[in-house]
C-alpha cells in the first residue's frame, strides 16, 4: 500500500477546513510540537498543522517519549489561537481525546476507550496519547495540541508493553488525520462549549473502578466516581472523603470496586 504522506494529499483530505491552516508535512522532525512552537516563534504559522513520517523525539506527558516509528502511525500537531484566557489545560486534553475517539471511529470504526485525562486505549492496550501544551506570544496565548495514533501493527520496545494499535493496515493516513483536525477545530474555536463531556464520561475506562496515583511521592488509592465540569476526576477515597484530580496521572484496576 503506497500511504507516504506528502502535503497534497493531507490538503486533499482536509478540504475546506485546512484553508486557513499553514500545513507542514515532513519526513522526519524531532517533535510535531516542538515544530509547531518553531513555526509560531518565527512568524510562519499562526494556526498551523504539522505531520510527519516520523519522530525522533516524539514526547508524551510528564517528560516520557512517544514511540514514533515510520509507515506505522500519525503523528501530528495542531497549532490554534485561543479566542480567550485558557480557564483550564485539563478541559483542553479531555476536548482533544473526545476529538480523536469521534474521528478514530468515524474513520478506522473502532471504539476506543478513554483514560483519564489523555489516553485512548483498545482492548486495554493504549493506541493513543495527546500532549497539549499553552505558547503565549505577546498577549496572544495559542494552544498545540499533540496527538500520536498508533494505527498500523508495530514492534514496540519492552519500556512499552502496554502499548497496541489499532491494527489498521488500509486506511490512508490524511484521513484520519484530516479527521481528527475536523472534530478538532470546533472544540478549539468555542473552549466555553462543553457538549464533549457526554462522550467524555460515557466512554471512559475509569469511572467506577479504583485509581491509584502519586502525589509528592506518597502513593494514594480510592474510587472514580465522576468528571466534572472541567475534566477534574473526582475519587472516593478509603476514608470516605473525596479529592478532585486536575493535575498527573493515574493506574487503574482491572476490577470494579467490590468485584473481588
Amino acid at each position: 500500500m503506497n500511504d507516504i504522506l506528502t502535503e497534497q494529499s493531507v490538503r486533499t483530505a482536509l478540504g475546506s477546513c485546512g484553508r486557513a491552516l499553514c500545513v507542514r508535512v515532513l519526513p522526519v522532525c524531532d517533535s510535531t510540537n516542538a515544530e509547531a512552537r518553531r513555526l509560531l516563534l518565527a512568524g510562519e504559522g499562526d494556526a498551523a498543522l504539522v505531520t510527519a513520517e516520523r519522530q525522533t523525539a516524539g514526547r508524551g506527558r510528564l517528560g516520557r517519549s512517544f514511540h514514533s516509528p515510520a509507515g506505522t502511525g500519525v503523528y501530528l500537531s495542531l497549532l490554534f489561537p485561543l479566542a480567550g484566557p485558557l480557564a483550564s489545560s485539563v478541559s483542553v486534553t479531555c476536548a482533544a481525546s473526545v476529538a480523536v475517539m469521534r474521528a478514530i471511529r468515524l474513520i478506522v470504526g473502532k471504539q476506543v476507550q478513554i483514560k483519564w485525562v489523555n489516553d485512548l486505549l483498545l482492548e486495554g492496550r493504549k493506541v493513543c496519547g495527546i500532549l497539549t501544551e499553552a505558547v503565549g506570544l505577546g498577549e496572544q496565548t495559542h494552544l498545540i495540541v499533540g496527538v500520536g495514533i498508533n494505527l498500523r501493527p508495530a514492534v514496540f520496545p519492552p519500556e512499552l508493553s502496554g502499548a497496541g494499535s489499532l491494527n489498521d493496515g488500509s486506511t490512508p493516513r490524511s484521513l484520519l488525520i484530516a479527521a481528527v483536525v475536523r472534530e478538532l477545530l470546533p472544540l478549539l474555536r468555542h473552549p466555553e462549549d462543553h457538549s464533549w463531556l457526554t462522550d467524555y464520561r460515557a466512554y471512559s475506562c475509569v469511572l467506577g473502578h479504583r485509581v491509584r496515583w502519586s502525589r509528592e511521592g506518597e502513593i494514594f488509592e480510592g474510587v472514580a466516581e465522576s468528571i466534572d465540569g472541567e475534566g477534574g476526576l473526582t475519587v472516593r477515597t478509603p476514608a470516605g472523603g473525596t479529592v478532585v484530580l486536575r493535575t498527573g496521572e493515574i493506574s487503574v484496576r482491572t476490577l470494579p470496586q467490590g468485584a473481588d
